[in-house]
């Protein structure tokens, strides 16, 4: 009996490290081997680049589930990957300017204008970045409509993504 029970305190202990190492500390140990290229002033395409050089992240198609496509677990699970990614690397790399480049929603041709901007608000509070990074945000055809439709209102409200 007591056997059993130290292999299910050990079995837990294990399970309880195995998680925080793959839903927070992999991100660190995977981001952390990123760094900055070396910019040799004297040597840029157009000059002197500066004594720092510019520090940019793109992202791109990240492809936020609406109510219409997705499991609620899913779709948890992506959103918490990519917000853990995101803003570790955020704090390891500080970038001057943040690109986030189209296809933000799965879902944008069918979303209610209520539901478009709920999206936006969990786009916003996923990718947020300190005052001191410049965002800049692309919309991409899912954000717009699909493919070979886009409706003029989805595009209006697809500006306020980046506002």
């Amino acid at each position: 009996m007591m056997r059993l029970k130290h292999c299910t305190v050990a079995l837990s202990i294990l399970a309880t490290l195995l998680l925080f190492y793959n839903e927070f500390l992999v991100y660190y140990v995977l981001l952390i081997q990123c760094s900055w290229p070396i910019v040799d002033a004297g040597r840029g395409p157009a000059g002197p680049a500066g004594p720092a050089g510019l520090r940019s992240i793109i992202l791109a198609d990240t492809h936020l589930l609406g109510s219409r496509h997705g499991h609620w677990f899913d779709k948890l699970r992506r959103e918490w990957q990519m917000w853990r990614a995101f803003q570790t690397a955020m704090t390891l790399h500080n970038p001057d300017l943040v690109f986030i480049l189209g296809d933000l929603f799965d879902e944008g041709l069918w979303v209610s204008n209520r539901e478009f901007y709920s999206t936006v608000e969990r786009f916003h509070s996923m990718f947020h970045v300190p005052r001191t990074t410049q965002l800049h945000v692309v919309v991409g055809n899912h954000d717009i409509g699909f493919h070979y439709y886009s409706s003029a209102q989805l595009e209006l409200n697809a500006l306020l993504v980046s506002a």
